[in-house]
């Protein structure tokens, strides 16, 4: 069985719906507040785990009631395995506020994720094998992150980065991966290039099998040697765009954990995300696992959906789950 190592951040997420953005300097009024747990790490996680895919999650929090909470919520998700660290640092925060026109923005913070050592985080993931993937975003270090890349690497495990948010100078760590997914903004800040496809060039040069970049309703490019495909987004009403871009690297992630082909993994992504604009908030928005379904039944098909997750459902039934 294939499993997915997922290795990043778990916080508190705070949402405030706004009529639009605060300009600098101005205070407005919030028309509604969301409580709940989010991070990329943890909304890829639950949203590969709905996606069929064994997950073992790996991130930190403190020792607070906001640590308590978040560790609840994922145990009702019934991963593969829950790997959490517990710190003296408090639970990393979220603060989101989402327009009425479905932008967003996002201040988190880190303290927390980032105290944690290559050596507490290697540890965790000490029986990766061959047979398993990881995925990873921006939230931990830099060495940290080069470190769990290179370990798995030295395993034999596929390894996906997430390039999100991008707050690294050094973009080599991203050579060592099989794959990187990240939306225009970032993969500008990567290469220095503006046009996307170029970019995305510029980076496979340097060492990735492939790059996807997500384009917002445009849809998103896959760049691999000698092919560039452009896939459209599925047409819709978006009403809070805080957690597509989760959905789709968690779906992505998970589809070719079970070997799905790529271009249909991407399309599943998209679809997935598409439900996700739809709705409010980060981690409710997250589609459901019996939607998540019918998802990969529209793109792969009943006997693609049974023949990607045999494995998954087989290791989970001995781990005795």
């Amino acid at each position: 069985m294939k499993r997915l190592f997922v290795v990043g951040n778990a916080v508190a997420d705070m949402t405030f719906l706004v009529e639009r953005a605060p300009r600098a300097g101005e205070s407005v009024l919030s028309l509604a507040v969301q409580r709940a747990p989010g991070g990329k790490g943890l909304n890829q996680a639950v949203a590969a785990q709905r996606a069929g895919a064994a997950v073992v999650f790996h991130a930190s929090v403190g020792n607070d009631s906001e640590g308590a909470s978040i560790r609840q919520r994922l145990e009702a998700e019934r991963m593969h395995a829950l790997r959490m660290v517990s710190c003296d640092v408090a639970t990393d925060l979220s603060v989101v506020t989402v327009a009425r026109s479905g932008e967003n923005s996002i201040v988190t913070a880190a303290g927390c994720t980032r105290a944690l050592e290559p050596s507490q985080v290697i540890a965790q993931i000490a029986d990766i094998t061959a047979a398993d993937m990881l995925l990873m975003q921006g939230n931990l270090t830099l060495d940290c992150t080069r470190a769990v890349i290179e370990y798995a690497r030295e395993q034999g495990a596929t390894v996906i980065v997430n390039a999100a948010p991008w707050c690294w100078p050094d973009p080599s760590v991203l050579a060592r991966c099989a794959g990187v997914i990240a939306n225009e903004g970032e993969i500008r800040d990567i290469s220095n290039v503006d046009e996307p496809e170029q970019a995305a060039r510029w980076l496979l040069a340097r060492g990735p099998e492939w790059v996807v970049v997500t384009l917002g309703a445009r849809g998103a490019l896959l760049v691999r040697a000698g092919q560039t495909v452009h896939l459209p987004a599925s047409p819709v009403v978006a009403v809070d765009t805080s957690g597509a871009g989760d959905v789709f690297c968690g779906v992505l992630a998970a589809l070719l954990s079970q070997a799905s082909p790529l271009t249909q993994a991407i399309e599943c992504a998209q679809r997935a995300a598409a439900l996700a604009v739809e709705r409010h908030g980060t981690f409710g928005s997250i589609p459901r696992a019996d939607e998540m379904r019918r998802v990969m039944q529209q793109v792969l098909g009943e006997t693609g959906v049974a023949d990607a997750t045999a494995g998954v459902v087989a290791g989970v039934e001995a781990a005795g789950r």
